[in-house]
């Protein structure tokens, strides 16, 4: 008989290779979805991919495979045995069952017409007759789905957080795309747990001053809370509303010193953008003709006597504060609630994480505007869907970024 081998996938990837790299091009090459690629690729542990193939088949499997960048290995399948012929009954010692046919193991005339089982070898005749007509016609670049053994669910300590790395511009793009894989899944409870958290907000924000402080503290355990359940819903796990809240059990206090930095440097921001304005429509009052009045600076209107270059001027000195702002805020949450990140060494990683992602940054800020003015048109009813999305997506960033 003809010796079998079985493709073994190490669980590693070559040097030099990403797993954001090689997920669509395995999906691409297997014809399979990107979450199926992408579980296998995470699975940890090794795995056969396909088995029972002829050694010129498997020789071909492994080529395709290293050459997208899985480090793999064939193996001889051990040689079943053949059953001894004390096994098979002569015709005449044991009279085979009515309507019996032969099996197509072993050849014994005992395969049941009931339920197919040959009662000699054990063997599910259909069955087995099915898989050895695949293995010998299958094209051996189709998907290997029906041999694929199921990855063992991954631990979130499988992650490994390192410093912030810069990825191609079109991952802006891509995130949004593996965020609607995670989105689809579970879109009910994604929506649920968003509309829940805006009312939250405009509730809140109906108590004057304390309210918008308040949104403003807790906003990071709300988003860090999303964040922990995006990331339990990629490791395997089932999202729930209740992740809203989850913030308020895991790190709550770095959590809320997040909103707390993020409002005292806003309100210092603030604070500087309204004395550059006094300033300048204060300098700008004094070289305006005499008319003989008495110069009242509480009158002064700072936007009113600013030139046009002046204005636009202070237009980017607000975007140089308060860009930098977000940058350091983005993924603080995400690395306080999933990593147990210091609150300051998440203000740096967050930002160095953005600063060196610019260009995705800008296609996801493009591609957001895009699906935001979609999500409008029908009633507003889209952003159930884009705002959701947008927000996944923040943590595909995430991933890529800090996990590589």
């Amino acid at each position: 008989m003809e010796a079998r081998y079985r493709i073994v996938f190490t669980g590693e990837l070559a040097p030099g290779k990403k797993v954001q790299t090689v997920v669509p091009e395995l999906a691409a090459k297997f014809r399979m979805r990107k979450e199926q690629a992408r579980e296998i690729l995470l699975g940890g542990a090794e795995q056969t991919l396909k088995h029972d193939l002829p050694e010129h088949k498997a020789e071909r499997y492994r080529e395709a495979l290293e050459a997208i960048g899985l480090m793999v290995r064939i193996e001889r399948q051990d040689t079943p045995q053949e059953a001894p012929e004390t096994a098979v009954p002569a015709r005449d010692e044991r009279p085979s069952m009515s309507g019996a046919t032969r099996c197509p193991k072993c050849g014994a005339l005992e395969v049941s017409p009931v339920t197919g089982v040959c009662q000699a070898c054990g063997v599910v005749a259909e069955r087995y007759q099915a898989n050895q007509t695949r293995t010998e016609t299958a094209d051996p670049y189709a998907p290997p789905q029906a041999d694929l053994t199921p990855p063992p669910r991954a631990d979130a300590g499988d992650d490994q957080l390192q410093d912030p790395v810069a990825v191609g511009a079109g991952r802006g793009w891509g995130w949004v795309a593996d965020g609607w894989s995670l989105f689809r899944a579970q879109p009910l409870p994604w929506i649920g747990a968003l509309v829940l958290f805006y009312l939250i907000l405009i509730v809140a924000n109906l108590v004057p001053v304390v309210g918008s402080l308040a949104s403003t503290v807790l906003g990071p355990m709300f988003t860090g809370g999303l964040m922990l359940g995006a990331h339990a819903q990629y490791r395997g796990e089932r999202f729930s509303v209740a992740h809203l809240f989850a913030g308020f059990s895991t790190r709550p206090g770095p959590l809320a010193l997040i909103g707390v930095l993020y409002l005292v440097l806003t309100i210092a921001i603030v604070a500087v953008i309204m004395l550059l304005m006094v300033g300048l429509g204060l300098g700008a009052a004094a070289f305006t003709p005499m008319t003989g009045a008495p110069f009242d600076p509480a009158a002064v209107d700072p936007m009113a006597t600013m030139a046009p270059g002046v204005v636009l001027g202070m237009v980017a000195v607000v975007a140089l504060l308060i860009i930098p702002l977000v940058m350091a805020t983005l993924f603080a949450p995400a690395l306080v609630a999933i990593e147990g990140v210091a609150v300051l060494r998440a203000f740096k990683l967050s930002f160095t994480g953005c600063l060196r992602n610019l260009l995705p940054f800008l296609v996801y800020g493009l591609v957001a505007f895009g699906l935001l003015i979609l999500g409008s048109i029908p009633l507003m009813l889209g952003l159930l869907v884009v705002i959701p999305l947008l927000v996944i997506a923040i943590y595909q960033a995430y991933r890529d970024i800090y996990y590589g």
